[in-house]
């Protein structure tokens, strides 16, 4: 099952009862659709960079969760219906993960190459110019 992450920006009007309940309803939601978490990074509550709905903080929350690409769909539309997310962002980890490595390797393969024999006498000091 493809890795996920999950970026939430919640509402910091909600006492911790109420961002509790909420960010069980995604679980249970998650759970549902046959997806589990994997890691859960909690931020807390900082000053966000502009105004979002006339607010100037936010509660800050990741999580990393392995399950079918299915579950993003309702994942989302719960998210983006909730009074209390400000923004969210969801990432396929497994598609950046693959595109860093094909740098990676075009990166290693550059390094790798000889330089033309031209180029590396005319950096050479007393070399042909």
């Amino acid at each position: 099952m493809p890795l996920y992450e999950l970026g939430l920006i919640l509402s910091p009007d909600l006492d911790s009862a109420e961002r509790d309940a909420f960010v069980g309803e995604l679980r249970a939601l998650l759970g549902s659709q046959g997806a589990n978490v994997v890691k859960e990074d909690v931020w807390g509550k900082r000053t966000l960079a502009y105004e979002i709905k006339h607010k100037r903080e936010g509660f800050y929350l990741f999580w990393q969760f392995e399950g079918p690409g299915s579950t993003i769909t309702p994942l989302e539309y719960r998210l983006r219906l909730s009074d209390q997310v400000l923004r969210f962002l969801t990432v396929n980890l497994d598609q950046e993960l693959r595109r860093k490595r094909k740098f990676d390797v075009l990166r290693a393969q550059r390094k790798a190459r000889p330089k033309p024999a031209a180029e590396t006498a005319a950096r050479v000091p007393g070399g042909e110019a």
